[in-house]
């Protein structure tokens, strides 16, 4: 938990007021061809604008501790070290364990407010039931509901948020990280909506990794009880209430659609953490008013408009993010249980091919030149254009290429020059695939021997039509 300054959290009978600017953190330098430099990603910007409990009360005021382990002795008050939307936390020593815990203490000020004490109260029920090896495990709970008090004990995590991770990526073994930690997430939250539990609060600053790679969900304090409500004793909450973090919220929590939330709610704010990552921004910024409207309409920008740079994110992920962040939950992952396999199938088919923008006219390769990549068209049109033999100033029109096509392969694969230069007609999408990576995947597959041996076979049948010995050589195309 090592965390400081933690941005206020969440909660809000209808949502009002609450507006926070963005601002540049940071940028990273990026080679244009290559994912070591992640080059869509220009650092991350800070976007906290929430919908907080503490807006509505005023500002936090200094928790006292209070525990009876506190007051006994046990345990040694170490000082605050975060605060979040609630209260604040401190590090305590257990003398008897000789181990270091956290102690999150409700804020005094909502602790005068029933409703809100009922939910940290909540909050420390619904986190010590959830035994999972990511989510953080809570030790006991203290709660005098006659003098107002209520703090609990759990483990301390001595790491980063997800936040400080995303900002710091520089190249693609970080990204894979931010990408591990996210399937751990969605493994704790499967475990959660199995016990009918929706976490409702997910963002970076809610997800803490360990150095040795423990990853952990923090902060249900605006867990909603989807099933039975064994775990809570608070009142269902009416329809119209807005809880949670408006940069991350699906369109049904935004629009207070109590009866409408259920585990793909938290399919979408994990989307929207992936988002976050890919862009560097949350998908809703602006005032909070604003970002509120926005997430109600499920209105952000494409995830392929990254400004300025020919290469975008890996098209698998950005496919993941499309379908996790669907306005209408039946077209999302049904549960995060499926959205963890994706990931994790991403991540182990080695799908990092970057998908480049190619503006009308211009060629992109051309004839006679070594061949470094493949090309595999998603969007626009492209022409294969030859070299006329008759006069090498004009060029012959053979074919055109539309989006599924491929082109460039068999060069590399015959190791010889490019025998026609293809040129976009379109501004032209294309996923590209490098002469290395497609080298390894032949090497190290059965279908990539497979297509290898149509490649030779087709060089074959070439060589067998190929023009008299005097005539101009054609290149492996």
């Amino acid at each position: 938990m090592s965390r400081t300054d933690v941005p206020p959290t969440v909660v809000a009978g209808p949502a009002k007021d609450l507006s926070a600017a963005a601002s540049r953190t940071g940028s990273t330098a990026a080679a244009l061809d290559s994912y070591e430099g992640l080059p869509w990603f220009d650092g991350a910007m800070h976007d906290d604008a929430s919908l907080s409990a503490a807006t509505a009360h005023g500002p936090l005021e200094e928790a006292e501790v209070v525990h009876p382990g506190v007051a006994t002795g046990r345990l040694r008050d170490e000082g605050e070290i975060a605060r979040g939307g609630m209260g604040s936390i401190h590090r305590l020593y257990d003398l008897e364990l000789r181990r270091r815990v956290a102690l999150k203490v409700i804020d005094p000020g909502l602790a005068t407010d029933p409703e809100m004490r009922q939910r940290f109260v909540d909050e420390a029920r619904i986190t010590g039931a959830l035994a999972h090896p990511n989510i953080v495990p809570v030790h006991d709970l203290a709660f005098d509901e006659r003098a107002g008090r209520a703090a609990y004990t759990m483990k301390l995590v001595d790491g980063r948020t997800l936040t400080e991770l995303i900002a710091m990526q520089a190249s693609q073994r970080d990204l894979e990280r931010i990408l591990q930690c996210l399937a751990s997430v969605c493994d704790a939250l499967a475990f959660a909506h199995s016990r009918g539990i929706v976490h409702r609060d997910l963002k970076p600053d809610n997800i803490m990794v360990g150095e040795f790679g423990e990853v952990y969900v923090m902060d249900w304090g605006c867990a909603l009880a989807t099933g039975e409500r064994t775990l809570v004793d608070g009142e269902p909450e009416p329809e119209g209430t807005v809880a949670g973090t408006v940069r991350y919220m699906a369109p049904e929590q935004a629009r207070g659609e109590i009866s409408r939330i259920d585990a793909r709610t938290d399919v979408f704010s994990i989307g929207a953490i992936l988002y976050k990552a890919l862009t560097g921004q949350a998908p809703y910024m602006g005032p909070s008013e604003q970002a509120l409207d926005a997430a109600a309409r499920c209105e952000f920008r494409s995830i392929d408009e990254s400004g300025g740079v020919a290469v975008k994110p890996p098209p698998m992920l950005t496919a993941i993010v499309k379908q996790a962040m669907a306005r209408d939950p039946a077209d999302r992952y049904q549960s995060a249980a499926e959205l963890a396999e994706e990931l994790r199938a991403f991540l182990r088919g080695g799908n990092w091919f970057p998908l480049h923008v190619f503006q009308a006219g211009r060629t992109i390769v051309r004839e006679g030149d070594r061949a470094d990549a493949a090309y595999l068209i998603t969007e626009g049109r492209c022409e294969v254009r030859k070299r006329d033999p008759a006069n090498r100033a004009r060029s012959i029109a053979l074919r055109i290429l539309k989006p599924g096509d491929v082109f460039g392969e068999t060069a590399i694969f015959a190791d010889a020059p490019r025998s026609a230069s293809v040129v976009a007609l379109d501004d032209v999408k294309a996923v590209v695939v490098d002469r290395a990576s497609l080298e390894q995947l032949v090497a190290n597959t059965y279908l990539g021997r497979f297509v290898k041996a149509l490649a030779d076979r087709f060089l074959e049948l070439e060589a067998r039509v190929a023009p008299p010995a005097d005539a101009p050589k054609r290149p492996a195309s």
